[in-house]
């Protein structure tokens, strides 16, 4: 013999169930929602937290980064002076040769070199046929490579000597 001990559910109406439903489900939501609120204030937080870590990390990290530059700059002197030591000399007796052979009307005003070993002349001179014979004089010397003019002007005031500007390869 068989005994059910279940009673037997009455079929609940679809309404009915709903409104059984609908409250936990509108708790859930509620619950969701604030948990949602809380995690987007947490993360605003830790935003903002990180960015004033961060502010602090670069202020603290500024002294390095100033010593960083002043010690590549040092670096960068020790190789320059070092290339001077080492090419100096020799390049002190070319340009002393250099200075004999110019033509006497004729005057240097400046002398770049360069680190790729070019040699940039700027000078004066009182006509375009002294800046010439500067240009000879420097392919006389054999020291430097074939000189090439840059640039020869006579300022406005035509009673002024001319500047000119020419180029040639250190040794």
């Amino acid at each position: 013999m068989r005994v059910n001990l279940l009673e037997r559910r009455q079929p609940v109406a679809p309404a009915a169930r709903a409104a059984r439903v609908l409250p936990a489900l509108a708790l859930v939501l509620a619950l969701a929602a604030a948990a949602a609120h809380a995690a987007a204030a947490s993360s605003a937080e830790r935003a903002a937290r990180i960015a004033q870590l961060r502010a602090v990390a670069q202020a603290r990290a500024a002294p390095v980064e100033r010593l960083r530059a002043q010690v590549t700059q040092l670096e960068r002197a020790a190789s320059e002076a070092e290339h001077l030591r080492a090419t100096g000399p020799r390049l002190a007796a070319q340009l002393a040769r250099l200075a004999d052979a110019l033509p006497r009307a004729a005057w240097l005003t400046a002398l770049e070199v360069e680190s790729d070993g070019a040699l940039r002349i700027s000078g004066r001179a009182p006509q375009f046929a002294t800046v010439g014979a500067v240009l000879a004089a420097l392919e006389r010397v054999h020291a430097f490579g074939a000189p090439h003019l840059l640039d020869a002007q006579r300022p406005s005031d035509t009673s002024a000597a001319l500047r000119f500007q020419m180029e040639t390869r250190a040794p």
